[in-house]
């Protein structure tokens, strides 16, 4: 189920959360296979009303973020898309009013000027591309569609392709059509807009970084997926291709968040998505902002 656009003004920046759902009731298990009752207890006195359920299970988001910064209309992180042929079958052929609710919070898809992905697993890439009479073409046709080399690498390999081939939906056609700006991992993309290198989950991932003219705001991309993981770090989300760097890479993001008290976007956040880090008990807790 889809939730309604929200909107932060943060310096001279403007943040919305499009969302394409939100899922309530889903095992803990299914993401985390390791965790443990204590995992999710770590984090009961702060939590979100709703994030986590009694019966170990947890609320999960799939959205992006808009960003209106300093003339630019930038979109992160792009979501699953609609009718893609994906092995994962809850992301399969989905028909979800995402582009809607882009509508809706004032930006059609050519007034874009830049995409950026923090990695390129499915749920996060797929609105790059739309079905027009049966062939795959860009949806943001005035972007420039931001890839981390080493990154595109591993999304482009064989062995990645032969069990989630994306590749040839969601990145393929963008390539072809002259989209693409390939960077480094922690790459200035100009404009107060810049690339954190923070891999672990995938070989390439990184976060941004962006500069609002007063606060500090950072898009996590899946450092981590749900708060609870700042209360507990070293549970590996199975997702993690490097579950030993992703977890050194998400205690020193969470310690450099907490001590510059920067705002934080939490990109599969639910409920509330944007807030503050701080120190707490050994780790670290989570604290949403109002919109």
């Amino acid at each position: 189920m889809a939730t309604p656009n929200e909107t932060w003004r943060i310096g001279d920046t403007e943040l919305t959360t499009i969302v394409e759902a939100e899922t309530a009731g889903i095992p803990a298990a299914l993401f985390y296979p390791d965790i443990a009752d204590d995992h999710l207890a770590a984090s009961a006195d702060w939590m979100v009303e709703g994030a986590v359920g009694d019966d170990m299970t947890i609320t999960f988001r799939v959205q992006a973020f808009l960003l209106r910064h300093r003339g630019l209309t930038v979109v992160v992180d792009p979501c699953v898309g609609n009718h893609k042929n994906l092995a994962m079958p809850f992301w399969a052929h989905q028909d979800l009013p995402w582009m809607e609710h882009l509508i809706e919070a004032g930006v059609a898809p050519d007034q874009v000027d830049l995409v950026i992905h923090t990695h390129l697993h499915e749920d996060h890439i797929g609105w790059d591309t739309h079905l027009v009479e049966g062939e795959w073409v860009p949806t943001f046709p005035n972007a420039r569609h931001v890839y981390v080399g080493n990154e595109l690498e591993w999304a482009s390999s064989e062995k990645r392709r032969q069990i989630h081939d994306a590749f040839s939906e969601s990145i393929a056609p963008v390539f072809d059509a002259g989209l693409s700006w390939e960077v480094d991992g922690d790459a200035d993309l100009g404009d107060g807009l810049r690339l954190l290198s923070t891999p672990g989950h995938t070989p390439g991932h990184s976060s941004l970084e962006v500069e609002t003219g007063s606060e500090r705001l950072v898009i996590t991309g899946d450092v981590l997926h749900h708060p609870f993981q700042f209360a507990a770090p070293d549970v590996a989300e199975v997702g993690d291709q490097d579950p030993d760097r992703a977890r050194t890479v998400r205690c020193d993001l969470f310690a450099d968040l907490a001590d510059s008290d920067a705002v934080v976007a939490g990109t599969h956040f639910p409920i509330a998505s944007v807030g503050r880090v701080e120190t707490h008990a050994g780790a670290w807790r989570w604290g949403p902002i109002s919109s």
